[in-house]
């Protein structure tokens, strides 16, 4: 601590980009090209950290730093998995008042340090972040709607709320000193190790500077190789990341109480696709450590918060099993979450449930169930249904069965059986085909009610139509159909023809 103390006390304008390297030979070349076209490099210096590199990564940073004084490269032995300890090492190493951290597999875009390291002195605050950009397959995450470019402001976490979810470490630039006096520190040994630092970073923090603009370029690589290809494959990871939503819930005391539901919200968004496959991938025996650890974190958090933060009722199933104590169940979780069962005109998952609270977060969510592709075909009706029902997969065989109720007049004037695959691709999407014979359809206009069949009971919902979906038409000389949108439902209309006479 005396040598830190030593070197907080003698840190230099500047700003020090430290990348941790480990296996990246063909990438670390342009990562390091990209923070020498800085338009701030004068004020810059990098710290390459080889992770006990078994390619010529270690080389291409010799190489770099031969020609160019303030690129500075350490090696040591592997301190894996996971870059947590070069990181460590190269922020108990910076000399400059400003600290940023770079994979050696990305890069910075050319005025990153320039829109960073000057929104920290405008504004005198510790941490900033910047807009992200996917590369060579752009995407965009949960909250990237915060940054606009040419748009740099002071802002605070509550403003920003999800925010918090960007656990990411390149897309901030942090005060030295400040992250120093934290007693913050990258997690060692295990993948998602910046998770520690960069969430509470956020939530400490009374401010944050929001950098509009994209300042960090994230390789996602074509073949596969990256820690977030793997994220739910490799089984390490389900370990790891109990490590780290433990650790933050050890943190939990030193926030305010207006930052504690922003906290728990990351611990349940972040760890909901670990929990529901779990029990699937992790071996048999481990599985009871597993639970009561998990249990531990998410049984404290408001339910509110657990259904706000989850994508759906499959992701909230796990998080009940945990609420209610109930090991068999989570045991049995894929059995279990895969049958739907109707109560009250909804649809549920079908995991026990002590309390109406738990049994509401097993409540499915809005069903989409859309008819298209018109045909005539014989003596025939056909179309083609797209269903999916909000946190429910596998629907046929989560329903005992589902029927296609033809309605006129408010009365069912004809059913169809109706068989559904799921897409191979996506188990929530389902496709199937409904056909009646023509001649249970007197002429007139006609509604569907889909029927949801289960073992407590039924439900239905009505088939609609996608809002701009133009009018279809089937027919022959004797009968014509048509499929169009009313109310946003769909509405057959069947007209039988007056046979052509001379």
């Amino acid at each position: 601590m005396g040598m830190l103390t030593g070197l907080v006390s003698r840190l230099k304008p500047g700003v020090t980009v430290v990348v941790p390297a480990h296996n990246v030979e063909r990438y670390l070349g342009p990562c390091l090209d990209s923070v020498l076209a800085q338009t701030w490099w004068d004020r810059c210096r990098i710290l390459v950290v080889d992770d006990g590199s078994t390619d010529r990564t270690g080389r291409v940073a010799d190489e770099y730093a031969a020609t160019r004084p303030r690129i500075q490269v350490l090696h040591q032995p592997n301190a894996g998995p996971g870059a947590g300890a070069a990181r460590n090492r190269g922020l108990d190493l910076v000399t400059t008042q400003q600290v940023l951290f770079l994979d050696g597999d990305d890069e910075l875009a050319p005025r990153a340090v320039e829109l960073l390291s000057g929104g920290l002195r405008r504004h005198g605050l510790p941490l900033a972040v910047g807009a992200t950009e996917q590369f060579p397959e752009p995407r965009s995450w949960l909250w990237s709607g915060y940054f606009e470019a040419g748009v740099t402001q002071a802002v605070s976490i509550e403003q920003v709320p999800q925010l918090v979810h960007d656990a990411r470490t390149c897309d901030k630039l942090y005060d030295t000193a400040w992250l120093r006096r934290s007693g913050l520190r990258f997690a060692e040994g295990i993948h998602h190790q910046d998770t520690v630092v960069n969430v509470p970073a956020m939530l400490r923090t009374s401010g944050l500077v929001l950098v509009g603009d994209v300042v960090y370029r994230y390789r996602k690589r074509a073949e596969g190789t990256s820690v977030m290809d793997s994220h739910f494959t490799r089984l390490d990871n389900y370990w790891d990341h109990l490590q780290v939503i433990e650790t933050l819930n050890g943190m939990a005391s030193q926030l305010t109480p207006s930052r504690r539901p922003l906290l728990d919200a990351f611990l349940v968004r972040s760890f909901q696709g670990f929990a529901r496959r779990a029990p699937g991938l992790l071996p048999a025996e481990r599985l009871p450590e597993f639970f009561v650890r998990a249990k531990a974190v998410i049984g404290g958090i408001d339910p509110a918060i657990i259904e706000q933060a989850t994508t759906g009722a499959d992701q909230r199933a796990a998080y009940v099993a945990m609420r209610e104590d109930d090991l068999a169940s989570f045991l049995r979780l894929d059995a279990l979450a895969g049958r739907l069962r109707a109560h009250r005109g909804d649809l549920y998952l079908d995991l026990p449930c002590s309390t109406e609270t738990n049994r509401q977060l097993l409540q499915t969510g809005a069903t989409r169930a859309w008819a298209d592709e018109l045909r005539l075909i014989g003596n025939r009706l056909r179309f083609r249904l797209r269903l999916r029902i909000g946190g429910a997969s596998h629907l046929d065989t989560a329903l005992a069965s589902i029927e296609a109720r033809f309605v006129q007049g408010g009365e069912p004037v004809a059913v169809a059986p109706v068989t559904v695959r799921p897409h191979v691709d996506d188990p929530r999407q389902h496709t199937g085909v409904v056909s009646v014979p023509l001649d249970g359809l007197p002429d007139g206009s006609y509604r569907v009610r889909l029927g949801f069949l289960t073992g407590t009971g039924a439900t239905a919902r009505w088939l609609r139509r996608p809002p701009d979906a133009a009018t279809e038409a089937a027919g022959d000389s004797t009968v014509g159909v048509q499929l169009a949108i009313r109310d946003n439902c769909a509405e057959f209309t069947v007209e039988r023809r007056a046979p052509f006479t001379r």
